[in-house]
């Protein structure tokens, strides 16, 4: 039997998620005494002490099955940022999210434009429904030609679907900009702006949910898995109208979160000291590659994210081998045919040192090696 004839959508015709070996394994096959892991876009810093405590004290609820309507945790949004309670929608991080939106609402007959480097986890959601992907151009400072988007959208566009910032580069389309882009676009398209990664804008961001109040098409998705340091959690929200909000939770498993993951969330908001602390950090540490790369001339892509983007010219896949061999992993972009660059999650101090310092010695090195020749 051809079970693979039986499938919905395409589904049959991609592989299976490429699933990373546990790093003790990959430690073991490098032999290495530690290894870097700053290709993931993880938070090096820890969770809040809050969160500690609810750690702490959790086995008590295990037993029990999670809140399936995520009260407590839609409070908080609803204290902290002003959201209304109807227009929240929580899930097991974004991805499951953007799943449960490509289910809801495509299917072969239409079209999503996706801005290219936009995110591929958020391409692969949409392939998996049959729906045909458009991918627009981007703007020299990396940002989606949102006009391009306009351009494309036809009678069979049913949805939008971009990264703000995007994964992993950190590119950022600032409100007005998208405010204007909204006005735009026809009732019937849906816009969705995973903004996984947009805690570390800092003060220059303001939040898109006051343009759902009069663009019901658009759909924010957040997460906490980077900041806040829950990814192992799997937990983030999607904002939108009380419609869209409504389909969601009606399609989604009502036990689709763990009650660890939202207790766990609902205390990280509470602790802004914390998170400021985080965020500041992350700063700090992307200044020092900042200035690494000023001094030896190589060039940093100017976005602000949990990462940076540098370009290594020729000797970017030599150089990302020589970081694996030390132990130190990090995300060549040649999978998005990017060959020159490579994507470095921003650790914690230390591993800024180590990383550094290695790649001193390898500039250096080509440096001496250079004037040999």
């Amino acid at each position: 039997m051809d079970f693979s004839s039986l499938t919905n959508g395409h589904i049959a015709q991609f592989l299976p998620y490429n699933l990373v070996k546990p790093l003790e394994v990959v430690q073991e096959e490098l032999g290495v005494k530690n290894l870097l892991r700053l290709n993931a876009a993880e938070n090096p810093f820890g969770v809040s002490p809050r969160v500690s405590a609810v750690l702490h004290d959790y086995e008590k609820k295990i037993c029990f099955y999670p809140d399936p309507g995520a009260y407590f945790l839609k409070k908080k949004l609803q204290k902290r940022f002003g959201y209304d309670l109807n227009r929240i929608a929580v899930g097991a991080d974004t991805q499951e999210l953007v799943s449960l939106l490509v289910r809801a609402f495509l299917n072969p007959d239409v079209k999503v434009i996706i801005p290219q480097l936009s995110s591929l986890s958020l391409e692969r959601s949409v392939q998996l429904s049959g729906a045909r992907i458009v991918t627009t151009p981007i703007m020299d400072d990396w940002t989606p030609d949102l006009q391009a988007i306009l351009d494309n959208i036809d009678n069979r566009t049913r949805m939008v679907l971009m990264a703000n910032p995007t994964n992993p580069i950190g590119a950022f389309s600032v409100f007005s900009d998208l405010k204007a882009f909204m006005e735009q676009v026809p009732e019937d398209v849906l816009v969705v702006v995973d903004e996984e990664l947009v805690d570390y804008i800092g003060q220059g961001y303001r939040d898109i949910y006051e343009l759902i109040l009069t663009s019901p098409n658009l759909i924010v998705l957040r997460s906490f898995s980077h900041a806040y340091g829950l990814a192992s959690l799997r937990i983030g929200y999607m904002l939108s109208c009380e419609e869209i909000s409504g389909i969601i939770n009606v399609l989604r498993d009502p036990f689709n979160v763990s009650q660890l993951a939202l207790d766990c969330a609902t205390a990280a908001l509470d602790d802004v000291s914390f998170f400021n602390k985080v965020i500041h950090a992350n700063d700090v540490e992307r200044n020092r590659f900042r200035e690494f790369c000023a001094y030896y001339g190589l060039t940093m892509i100017n976005t602000k994210s949990c990462s940076v983007t540098i370009d290594f010219g020729e000797q970017a896949e030599r150089y990302y081998n020589a970081f694996l061999q030390l132990g130190i992993f990090t995300r060549p972009l040649s999978y998005l045919g990017l060959r020159s660059l490579i994507n470095i999650s921003i650790g914690h101090p230390k591993a800024t040192d180590f990383l550094l310092a290695k790649l001193e010695k390898l500039i250096l090195s080509d440096a001496q090696q250079s004037r040999l020749d």
